[in-house]
């Protein structure tokens, strides 16, 4: 029998990253981007979104575990804000957590969410005294930090896709001031920023000047390891806001 792969292509360095797969779980189409779901040999169940991996249930504690160290959970209470997510890992993540106050969830795409929970339903599988402490709201995440002025955070999140037309302005200067409106002092701010490899000087350089200029301190970029994602390694940038 012919072996089924699927595979994204990395165009910076003209390779590909496949994944053997015994069958198409989904494929649907929404709104805003192609949704897919494969159940493969070595990764388990896999998320594609627009035809690039998102999350495998082999490695995506990579990720969640590494965002969930650079917040640092000490023993004050945190109001947590996720730009993104809605495969609900990271949340699924923090669940264990027992200073989280109040985790709100702003995802664009209601189907992503609806196709994690009948494929990945683990990561929707919470304590009861847990799960009332998640607001989850379907809408555009840069709209609703612009016009929100009745809750301010511990920490926000950014766990978006690379830039594309839809995410782009999710790495804008407005953005990030209205971020920073949303943070309270000394507050986290903690974004996906892609490859450490290949995308310094698309992605994360820009990022940093922006971020900067913004006002915010103590700028990061940690780097860890991701199999699935392209060239295995990938990274979040991490940053402070010191003063209003």
């Amino acid at each position: 029998m012919k072996k089924k792969f699927i595979e994204e292509f990395n165009e910076h360095t003209n390779s590909k990253f496949s994944l053997e797969y015994k069958k198409c779980l989904y494929s649907g189409k929404s709104k805003f981007q192609k949704i897919e779901v494969f159940d493969t040999i070595g990764f388990g169940k896999t998320l594609l979104l627009d035809s690039c991996f998102m999350v495998t249930e082999k490695d995506h504690h990579l990720y969640h575990n590494k965002c969930k160290e650079l917040i640092g959970l000490k023993k004050r209470k945190l109001n947590i804000l996720i730009i993104g997510g809605g495969d609900f890992g990271l949340v699924k993540t923090l669940s264990s957590s027992n200073n989280i106050i109040k985790i709100t969830v702003l995802e664009i795409d209601q189907q992503v969410i609806e196709v994690c929970k009948k494929y990945f339903p683990s990561f929707f599988q919470f304590p009861k005294k847990f799960k009332n402490k998640i607001e989850v709201s379907t809408c555009d995440g840069y709209k609703w930090v612009k016009n929100n002025k009745s809750n301010i955070f511990d920490v926000i999140i950014v766990d978006c896709t690379d830039p594309n037309n839809i995410s782009k302005k999710l790495y804008s200067s407005d953005f990030y001031n209205n971020i920073f409106k949303n943070l309270k002092k000394n507050g986290l701010l903690i974004q996906q920023s892609g490859s450490p490899l290949t995308d310094r000087k698309k992605i994360i350089n820009p990022m940093i000047k922006k971020l900067e200029k913004t006002g915010f301190s103590d700028i990061t970029l940690n780097v860890f390891p991701m199999p699935s994602y392209p060239l295995g390694t990938w990274s979040f940038v991490r940053c402070i806001k010191r003063n209003d």
